[in-house]
């Protein structure tokens, strides 16, 4: 930065370090320095600006001077859009992410591999609201597209076993899933969970220890080992895995709470 103070790039690495570090004020400074003119740096200052905001002020907080932002920029474009779209729904504002997700596909200037992502998105809003009638018809088109994408796979499979709904076809996809994504976490938590809601705990227990191995500090698959500890008869050791959630920073109110009474009445 030195040798160069006008190459901005030098500056969204200063402050994608000092974020990283917990620097906030620090981060701040730099972001002044950040022209507006240009597409990419504003842009850029507003998602950071945004995350600062989260971490010191909150979630409703972050999202309201994003969304304010975000409709201030001039001559915005597909990309730009689609990372607000996944801002959205990251903030669970699943109804405006929707609002989102269908103007770009309205557009459709995308490949096909950008299609199939945009729809798999959508469906995962609508499915959040349980307007699982377009979320499923969302994924099904996504695996029309792209039909080996191992996380559509897992999220609609998932979804149909949560359900009750074509259960053989949900644990295919599962299966498919796992197949492709063998050492993912989240898809190895998800074949997991499924053996166990079909009360299948000795294939549960298997692949939920994995997922613990992969991922030893996720609320929900140290629940999820929890409970096919619990129903295998390991009791103690069931509690004990229920309890490190509780030490969770990332573990939220209701997980807490249901956590405080699997470990008051079991299962």
């Amino acid at each position: 930065n030195y040798l160069n103070p006008n190459f901005n790039l030098n500056l969204v690495l200063i402050v994608e370090n000092q974020v990283n570090n917990k620097n906030y004020n620090l981060a701040k400074e730099e972001l002044k320095k950040i022209p507006k003119n240009n597409l990419f740096y504003n842009w850029f200052k507003i998602k950071k600006t945004a995350s600062i905001i989260q971490e010191e002020e909150g979630k409703e907080k972050a999202l309201k001077y994003i969304k304010k932002n975000f409709n201030l920029i001039k001559n915005s474009n597909n990309k730009i859009s689609f990372e607000m779209a996944n801002i959205l729904r990251n903030f669970e504002d699943y109804n405006n992410a929707i609002d989102m997700y269908t103007s770009l596909i309205k557009d459709n200037n995308f490949s096909k591999a950008e299609y199939a992502d945009i729809l798999y998105k959508r469906g995962t809003c609508y499915e959040r609201i349980k307007n699982y009638t377009n979320a499923d018809n969302d994924f099904e088109k996504s695996l029309k597209i792209v039909p080996d994408e191992p996380y559509v796979l897992n999220y609609l499979g998932y979804s149909w076993l949560e359900r009750s709904f074509k259960i053989d076809d949900a644990m295919r996809m599962l299966k498919e899933a796992y197949q492709l994504k063998s050492n993912d976490p989240y898809i190895t938590d998800s074949i997991g969970w499924a053996y166990f809601m079909v009360n299948d705990f000795e294939n549960s227990k298997k692949y939920l220890q994995k997922a613990v191995i992969l991922m030893p500090y996720d609320p929900i698959v140290n629940d999820h080992y929890g409970d096919v500890l619990w129903k295998m008869g390991n009791k103690i050791q069931a509690r004990y895995f229920w309890s490190s959630v509780l030490k969770f920073d990332d573990a939220d109110k209701e997980i807490k709470e249901k956590i405080k009474t699997k470990l008051t009445f079991g299962l």
